[in-house]
């Protein structure tokens, strides 16, 4: 169980630009659209913590030293896939990007599109995205109004255990 990191030479964990004093995923050179950026595959829990993603309706895991640098946006540049393997407990998730990424940009994902709900210390916490699409609010899914919930299950970016709590 771990990592694969699909290009080494095309990302890496430096200071964020959208979250002052934290750090992100950064992209080192052009990245294409449809290129998976990692995959990691652990045990689940039903812990969820700040940096956990939800893979099932009620299970997570921890995306490891390298995945949990990936920060929120609402207008992001890459989704997560999970698939969740209920007899063995283990969850595998893919990052995929889901537009071209440039060098110097940050690797993104939006949170809503994982997570039933995040932890309170994220929860309505404001969005420093600066996107066009902004929210204002770091939200899970169930937070969001209809009208962004049917945006993005419209746009294939919701995991489908969302659909089921809606």
């Amino acid at each position: 169980m771990g990592y694969l990191l699909k290009n080494e030479d095309d990302v890496c964990v430096a200071d964020s630009k959208i979250v002052p004093g934290e750090k992100a995923l950064v992209a080192q050179n052009h990245i294409a659209k449809n290129t998976i950026i990692f995959m990691f595959q652990s045990a689940a829990t039903d812990v969820r913590t700040r940096t956990s993603i939800q893979v099932s309706e009620c299970k997570h895991i921890e995306p490891g030293d390298f995945g949990a640098y990936a920060n929120h946006s609402c207008s992001p540049n890459t989704q997560i896939v999970a698939h969740y393997d209920d007899e063995n407990n283990v969850a595998e998730i893919v990052m995929l990007t889901i537009a071209d990424i440039e060098a110097g940009d940050e690797i993104t994902f939006d949170y809503a599109t994982t997570e039933t709900t995040v932890t309170d210390n994220l929860l309505r916490k404001p969005c420093l995205c600066g996107s066009a699409n902004c929210r204002k609010f770091i939200t899970g899914f169930q937070e969001l109004s209809q009208k962004d919930k049917m945006h993005l299950i419209s746009e294939e970016l919701t995991a489908e255990y969302l659909h089921i709590t809606d």
